[in-house]
């Protein structure tokens, strides 16, 4: 950034930021900037689909955006909704602007290069070798390390040295879970921001006001969001995604009132997803904890408090066939589960154990899962 462009950001404001519900990081970041105080790297933790990407997105835009002038040659506030640098930047053309994901091609692939690591080669020629040069049509070069947690130990060592030694022209933005996915040397070196989960009331309106989404369905999809505004913002553009939560949920009731067998092949088959899409058997586990949730809050007649409330009958039913100590007990199983993953324990038999763990409830006593055995209607 010039002399110039810093003396005008400390007599403007940023507005127009795409994130939401995190008003702390927001507020941090704008007195950071209009103060020429930003950090030449970020550390941004919180839960999936909370808001990190796009918060990183923003900081980039952020310092990439010049304020505009008025006819008296004054500064206006930086806009981020009408930046047309925000716009390249968020449309992913912008020169200046890299976002690094494990899938991110490596301008010249080597054995070592990944799909499913951040690579040594991610770093060494993306980052470190762009950082070499001067912004070409913003001011900053900015590069996000999307899932930076998934970075391979040579990767992390690549890229001290970068934190270590950036340029002035060069900002640095990570995201992960949590530090603790993290190695503490590349923690030290970065400013952490954690965002926690958004109220269901901040997304409701949010849904409603930017995405012209109806009540009934904003109201829906604040609660199943579970505090992930992303999460929401997918399920109005792909109703799958609805489809695919309420699967999950028959899908954990039929397991639970299922046989061994059926339990080992849904072991056997996650562990195979596990090596194809490591992310999606962690939500898989959420979704697991979420689901004994709600089993819980039945259990004590808390339905105010289900999160899945189109489900009640069957948490209800389920919660009289499982006693709390089990619950507990299923819940932990879980936790040490997705604790062994994390640490690169073996998939399959990590869930085969899980699967031993969790109780049993007498199928013909959930009604719910059996609808022909009702009325006959």
């Amino acid at each position: 950034m010039t002399d110039s462009s810093l003396s005008v950001a400390k007599h403007t404001s940023v507005i127009g930021w795409k994130t939401f519900g995190h008003t702390g990081a927001i507020r941090l970041l704008t007195k950071s900037f209009e103060t020429n105080r930003l950090a030449h790297a970020y550390l941004i933790t919180g839960p999936e689909k909370v808001g990190k990407r796009t918060l990183a997105l923003d900081i980039a835009c952020m310092v990439n955006t010049e304020p505009v002038t008025d006819m008296f040659g004054q500064s206006t506030d930086i806009d981020l909704s009408k930046s047309h640098q925000a716009d390249r930047i968020r449309a992913g053309i912008h020169s200046d602007v890299e976002v690094i994901d494990p899938t991110t091609e490596v301008p010249a692939p080597t054995r070592e290069s990944s799909k499913t690591t951040i690579s040594i080669e991610h770093i060494r020629q993306i980052v470190i070798s762009g950082s070499s040069t001067k912004p070409f049509e913003g001011m900053k070069k900015a590069f996000i390390l999307d899932g930076a947690h998934r970075m391979d130990p040579r990767a992390e060592s690549s890229l001290l040295k970068i934190l270590e030694e950036a340029p002035d022209h060069v900002l640095i933005v990570l995201t992960s879970p949590t530090t603790e996915a993290l190695s503490q040397t590349v923690v030290s070196r970065c400013q952490h921001l954690e965002l926690r989960p958004v109220e269901s009331q901040v997304i409701e309106s949010k849904l409603i006001e930017q995405f012209g989404t109806d009540e009934a369905q904003a109201r829906l999809l604040s609660r199943l969001a579970r505090g992930s505004p992303g999460w929401a913002i997918d399920a109005i553009n792909d109703p799958t995604i609805i489809d695919a939560h309420n699967q999950a949920i028959l899908r954990f009731a039929e397991i639970v009132t299922g046989s061994i067998e059926s339990r080992f092949r849904y072991a056997r088959q996650t562990a195979g997803q596990f090596w194809r899409d490591r992310m999606a058997v962690f939500y898989e586990i959420e979704r697991w904890i979420e689901w004994w949730r709600d089993v819980a809050m039945m259990r004590h007649k808390l339905i105010d408090n289900i999160i899945n409330v189109e489900w009640v009958d069957l948490f209800s039913q389920i919660a009289t066939e499982i006693t709390e100590e089990q619950i507990s007990a299923a819940v932990t199983a879980i936790e040490n589960a997705r604790h062994a993953l994390e640490a690169n324990a073996v998939p399959q038999l990590t869930l085969e154990v899980m699967m031993l763990d969790l109780p049993w409830a007498d199928p013909a006593k959930i009604p719910s899962l059996n609808p022909e055995s009702g009325d006959g209607s």
